[in-house]
């Protein structure tokens, strides 16, 4: 059995970092650079570039070094079984640091972000962990993917991930709510549209120091996720990461606090799959 680990922060996201510039080699009209960290997972919000097989990318240069240990990118993506770098540097790129170059794997299998290649998730994201490292700037490569083809990105993440050490009980992994609307006759048939099953539970954590809360757990769940309302990817244990899902926060009142029976800040915070596939 594996940790688990949340990763909502995105410094392509110009939602949470304001002043960072993020850019494509080419950004054709309605597939603009913004909409790979706007929280859409639709495949017609997407970046792609114009030029067929050629090299493309996107990047963003930030207003100031931001560390990074996580990569991800969303559902609806086409790069599965093709070559990305993910690439960063100080000085505009005219030095460029390659952190990995890896062939993404063409089909989700069980395995951990820290895998080679990194780990498809049974929807078809894919999530890559490295050490961490701080730069300026980062930029996902894209070389050239054959005759006939260019990157398209639907959801695309880079930051640093949070692993606390484990979850407390309750832990319902699998628990979630069949979706969609029914009638029943008068002979009592249900006939039923379309349904999604939409994974809803909560996380719970019980932290074991104050530097857990106000350096890492403020941040991450009460910040950007509970706070702002981002998507954060979830998984329970980084072992089987292929069950990895992207949640959001449902409305309502979230947060740490301390609990009778232990010092330091506690919390079951809720969570929604968020845009779950349809069945």
């Amino acid at each position: 059995m594996g940790s688990p680990f949340f990763f909502v922060e995105n410094v392509f996201s110009i939602a949470q970092f304001p002043l960072h510039l993020v850019t494509g080699n080419e950004e054709p009209a309605g597939n603009e650079a913004f909409r790979v960290a706007d929280g859409r997972r639709s495949a017609l919000d997407a970046w792609t570039s114009i030029t067929l097989n050629a090299a493309a990318y996107l990047q963003t240069v930030c207003d100031r070094p931001r560390a990074a240990n996580m990569v991800a990118l969303d559902r609806g993506h086409n790069l599965g079984g093709k070559e990305v770098q993910l690439q960063c540097s100080d000085d505009g790129f005219t030095t460029v640091q390659t952190v990995a170059d890896i062939v993404i794997p063409a089909a989700s299998a069980p395995g951990s972000p820290d895998d080679a290649f990194g780990v498809v998730t049974e929807e078809g994201a894919w999530l890559y962990r490295f050490p961490a490292r701080a730069s300026y700037a980062w930029r996902l490569n894209v070389p050239a993917m054959g005759a006939g083809l260019k990157p398209k990105i639907v959801g695309l993440w880079l930051g640093l991930g949070y692993a606390p050490d484990y979850f407390q009980l309750p832990a319902g992994p699998g628990q979630g709510q069949l979706l969609g609307a029914e009638s029943t006759s008068d002979a009592g048939w249900v006939g039923r549209g379309v349904v999604v099953y939409r994974r809803e539970s909560t996380i719970a954590l019980q932290l074991p120091s104050l530097f857990d809360y106000d350096d890492l757990a403020r941040y991450h769940l009460e910040g950007h996720y509970a706070g702002a309302g981002r998507p954060m990817w979830v998984c329970f244990d980084d072992a089987q990461a292929d069950r990895t899902f992207l949640a959001i926060a449902p409305l309502g009142k979230h947060g740490f606090a301390r609990q009778p029976r232990w010092f330091y800040p506690a919390v079951e915070l809720p969570y929604e799959e968020h845009e779950a596939v349809r069945n």
